[in-house]
């Protein structure tokens, strides 16, 4: 009997392709359904991979059998930690250092109270939580810094996503917010770096062994690797050939050798991604062309795979209790309390700006997303966190990003816009005013002016001999087509509603400002 078709269950490549299959396109529809209401990707990409989990889908039997079998899992989860590697190399070749060194004097300020107090009164949260970690026995210490990193610390690449489909990015509130994040991303996988050693049951003394180690691979691949290579780099950069084949292939070597050393320090290979990432040189083209090759695939391909793997993991069905909610929504309310609060006071003393710029800094910090996630499934992978706290954290995490961005609208966008529309129509007020005088002037020019006789009677004889004057200013015709010539090729600002600015022209049709969500 010939057989068309093999059964795909017996072929892991085929389970992988079907699983990929429809992970992407569940995660496109709920990020399209959801960037109506402005919301990032990150946020669809959970939701699905929660449908996929025990949460809902994984009740029924067949769905699990027949697109989630366990013997898949592991594969999955492999290719979706590749993913997260190549994301956070993408993730250091975007982290602009010299803008941290470039408002230093606010950012470090801020980034120490919004480090100090979330990261303080995670702390004490972790302790209460530690009772609730049942059936798992890991250090205290580690359960301690998994817990006070998944709660205190900003994400990066979501918040950036959020400014950007805001058109704040380049605003003074998005650069400002982006560099505080950037200082909390390096020094949250610092602290997971220990916290990872200290999840392997060592003791305080390991603790600090691989804290020494951590220190020291920094040290040499800043020190040492990232002058060689920008040697190498500068070599090629003087010939205008700084993208050639050999740096290229050089960087994925130096972001494969530093993951493998990291992982073999017993921190994650995602540190390692990051840090190589951090010491491609920047001058040149070579991190541009690097990232326009690297993003592309990496969020649109790996990420959501990656999402869809926490919410395998997640157990919403655990949170079957009174005290399970209850306690979640006092994690929620002190997660948010704990960040932007600090956060706010922080920026009114060091900024001096109005109360509704420093709480949307505050609402920005507030933002999580794939850092808590990251946090979390390596606490799940090395059993620190039981599937009851992780479910909370995911549910934290995705609550406090979906509030962000109404939040964020209602305290400062609003009023932005509301001024810029003001502002905007001041200037059309001048503008036709200053245009009106143009007019008349314009006007007085055109003018012919025809002296007659005491009588007012004008004879043809009269027009014939010269007796009437006819004055008549000149250019009437050519001055009215160049004014409006020059109306047709003038510019007219708009705002629209968000108060995003652009000039129309006559004959152009009105354009919509990019709304790109990348995380």
């Amino acid at each position: 009997m010939v057989t068309l078709f093999e059964n795909p269950h017996e072929s892991s490549l085929a389970m992988f392709l079907l699983q990929v299959f429809i992970t992407l396109i569940v995660c496109k529809i709920l990020a399209k359904l959801l960037s109506f209401i402005r919301q990032p990707q990150v946020i669809g990409q959970i939701i699905a991979g929660i449908i996929f989990g025990p949460s809902i889908l994984g009740h029924t039997k067949g769905w699990t059998d027949a697109i989630w079998p366990t013997s898949s899992l592991k594969i999955f989860q492999l290719i979706a930690n590749l993913g997260l590697i190549f994301f956070m190399f993408f993730l250091g070749l975007e982290l602009d250092l010299q803008q941290i060194k470039a408002n230093w004097k606010v950012t470090i300020p801020v980034a120490c109270v919004s480090i100090i107090f979330p990261v303080g009164i995670g702390c004490a949260v972790a302790l209460w939580f530690y009772q609730m970690n049942e059936g798992i026995e890991t250090s205290k210490t580690a359960f301690i810094l998994f817990i006070a990193s998944g709660f205190g610390f900003s994400a990066f690449p979501v918040l950036a996503t959020l400014l950007n489909s805001m058109n704040l990015l380049s605003e003074p509130i998005g650069i400002q917010t982006i560099s505080l994040a950037a200082v909390e991303d390096i020094v949250v996988w610092v602290v997971l770096a220990v916290a990872s050693a200290f999840s392997s049951g060592g003791s305080a003394l390991q603790g600090l062994y691989t804290l020494l180690l951590t220190l020291a691979f920094i040290v040499i691949m800043f020190i040492v690797i990232r002058p060689i290579f920008g040697w190498a780099h500068g070599y090629y950069l003087r010939r205008e050939n700084d993208c050639n084949v050999y740096i290229v292939v050089g960087c994925f070597l130096l972001l494969l050798i530093a993951s493998f050393t990291t992982e073999v320090m017993g921190i994650h290979a995602f540190f390692g991604a990051f840090v190589a990432g951090l010491c491609i040189p920047r001058k040149g083209e070579l991190v541009e062309f690097l990232s326009i090759r690297i993003e592309l695939i990496i969020v649109e391909f790996f990420l959501p795979l990656y999402f869809a793997n926490s919410g395998l993991k997640t157990k919403l069905n655990l949170l079957n209790t009174g005290r399970s909610w209850w306690t979640l929504l006092v994690l929620i309310i002190l997660a948010s309390a704990a960040k932007i609060i600090p956060v706010t006071l922080a920026t009114k003393l060091c900024t001096r700006k109005p109360w509704n710029y420093c709480a949307s800094m505050g609402v920005l910090m507030n933002t999580r997303g794939i850092v808590q996630l990251v946090v979390l499934n390596i606490g799940v992978q090395l059993k620190v966190i039981s599937p009851v706290i992780f479910a909370m954290f995911v549910l934290m995490a995705t609550v406090l990003t979906f509030i962000t961005s109404p939040i964020l609208y209602l305290l400062y966008q609003r009023n932005t816009a509301s001024k810029l529309i003001e502002e905007s129509n001041a200037a059309n007020d001048l503008s036709m005013a200053a245009q009106g005088e143009n007019n008349v002037e314009k006007a007085k020019e055109d003018i012919t002016v025809i002296t007659v006789p005491e009588n007012g009677v004008v004879s043809p004889s009269e027009l014939s001999t010269g007796q009437v004057t006819i004055n008549t200013k000149n250019a009437s015709s050519q001055s009215l087509r160049n004014h409006l010539a020059h109306r047709r090729s003038s510019p007219r600002i708009m705002y629209d509603a968000d108060g995003n600015r652009w000039e129309l022209r006559d004959h152009e049709s009105p354009r919509r400002p990019s709304r790109m969500t990348l995380f």
